[in-house]
Formats: C-alpha cells, sequence, structure tokens
C-alpha cells in the first residue's frame, strides 16, 4: 500500500479503473521504474538477485497489474514471451509507449485480474504479479483462474505490501512516532489516498495465514515465503520517501513474496 493516509471499510465509492486512470502520470513520472529486471516492489532486490522465476527465456508469462509494463517488457528483454493484464488504460498506453520505444513485443490487455477467461487453459508458464493482487477483491476467482491458465508443474510469484505492514499508519506529522493502528486479523477492504496525485483507492487486507490458505484452495503449492529487509538506495529513497515512513523500514517487513506452483 502506497498511502498517505488509510482507512477500514468507509464505503467510499471508488471507481478503481478510473483512479489508476487518474493517477498513472504522476506515478510514473515520480517511480521511473527501470525495466532491466523485474522489480517485487520498493526497496526490493530484483528478480536479478533473487532469480525466483529461473531462466524465462522462450516461456510464456502472465503478469497480472502490469501497470506500466516494465516487469513485463523486463521479461521479452530476456526473450520470454510476455502478456500483461491492467485495469487502467492509461497505464496500458504508457506501457505500449514504452515497449515501443525499447523495441519489444508485449502482449498487452486491458481487464480485471480477477477474470482470466480470455486465456485458454494451460497457456502460461509463469503467471507474475508485483503489489497487485492486494488490489483483487475476488481473490478465490483469480487465484482459480490462475491454476487454470497455469501449465502442470507452472510457476506462480506474486510480491504485496506485507500484510503486517497495514498494522501501522503512515502519518507525516510525527516521524520520530510508529504506532500500531489497527489489528492485523482486521480483514477486508482499506480506502487510502494515494501520495502525490491524491486519488482515493481500495485494496484488501488478508493475513499471511490467509495468502497460504487461498494458494492451497486454488491448487497451487506454497515452495517459499519471502521477506526481503529493504534495500535503501539513494535513488529509491527519494522516489519513494513520500509514500513510506522511512523509520518504520527498519521495524517491520514492508514486502512478501510467494512462490507457488500448479500440484
Amino acid at each position: 500500500m502506497t498511502a498517505s493516509e488509510s482507512a477500514m471499510g468507509s464505503g467510499r465509492s471508488i471507481d478503481m479503473r478510473a483512479a489508476w486512470n487518474r493517477a498513472s502520470a504522476v506515478y510514473q513520472e515520480r517511480h521511473a521504474i527501470p525495466v532491466d529486471a523485474a522489480h517485487y516492489g520498493p526497496w526490493m532486490p530484483t528478480e536479478r538477485e533473487l532469480r525466483l522465476l529461473g531462466d524465462v527465456a522462450g516461456r510464456r508469462i502472465l503478469e497480472l497489474g502490469c501497470g506500466g509494463g516494465q516487469c513485463s517488457i523486463a521479461f521479452a528483454r530476456q526473450g520470454a514471451i510476455a502478456v500483461g493484464l491492467d485495469l487502467s488504460d492509461e497505464q496500458l498506453a504508457f506501457a505500449r509507449r514504452l515497449a515501443r520505444q525499447h523495441g519489444v513485443q508485449v502482449e498487452l490487455h486491458q481487464g480485471d485480474a480477477a477474470d482470466l477467461d480470455r486465456f485458454a487453459d494451460a497457456t502460461f508458464d509463469i503467471v507474475f504479479s508485483a503489489y497487485a493482487l492486494q488490489y483483487v477483491e475476488e481473490i478465490e476467482r483469480c487465484l482459480a483462474g490462475v491454476a487454470r491458465v497455469l501449465v502442470p508443474g507452472g510457476l506462480l510469484v506474486f510480491s504485496l505490501d506485507h500484510p503486517f505492514r497495514a498494522v501501522f499508519w503512515d502519518e507525516k506529522e510525527d516521524e520520530d512516532s510508529v504506532v500500531a493502528a489497527r489489528s492485523y486479523w482486521l480483514r477486508g477492504a482499506m480506502e487510502w489516498q494515494f501520495s502525490g496525485s491524491g486519488e482515493w483507492m481500495r485494496s484488501f487486507h488478508r493475513t499471511v495465514g490467509d495468502w497460504v490458505d487461498l494458494l492451497h484452495a486454488a491448487g497451487l503449492a506454497v515452495r517459499r515465503i519471502l521477506e526481503p529487509e529493504p534495500q535503501l538506495t539513494p535513488e529509491d529513497r527519494l522516489a519513494w520517501q513520500d509514500s513510506y515512513t522511512l523509520e518504520l523500514l527498519h521495524l517491520v517487513p514492508h514486502t512478501i513474496i510467494f512462490v507457488a506452483d500448479k500440484r
């Protein structure tokens, strides 16, 4: 969650497609995500360091919530057959421009990650997602779709805001105070204001145990759970400092990465 303010379940009317369309330009300009390797979130080691996917050359990869397409472009540059799906028209327009700029082909689709019906059974070797699945309300449907489109033994790798981070506020008035503000077990919709754009967004809080159970129910076996320690490079510090309380980075995990495969 990249937030300057957050609240549980206020019932605010939020059109996520329209919100991301409005926020896209600010997001892409502010964060300038590189395309040399797939990323897993702010201050995280990249796929170049983690090597969770292995050699992707010649493999079909579906990225859910591809945003500006940086990860899909990185996969295509490494020889993968990359397909991206995102809710936002503006994010996809940015992704198309960026793919042309880097001279690669990425197949891009507009749609909800909960609806993978456009893709045939056993189509992909890998499904990948970085900081997107927490936005999906119908997560059971999404994961069932992932299991269906993966080949037998196919890999699902995705990162999220660490659920424990949601316990803490990101209020900026007092940087010296880090206060637990909500229960870790308080599940459901979280509504928060996006730093820089002022857009209200909605994500869904689930515990780590919830995610393990959801994956198991979908027929996906969890192989690894990673909680990398943030790497505060000067560049990332500047890019994300308005979105995260820097003091909190040293105290609690900010990103969780799941590696699962189709049983």
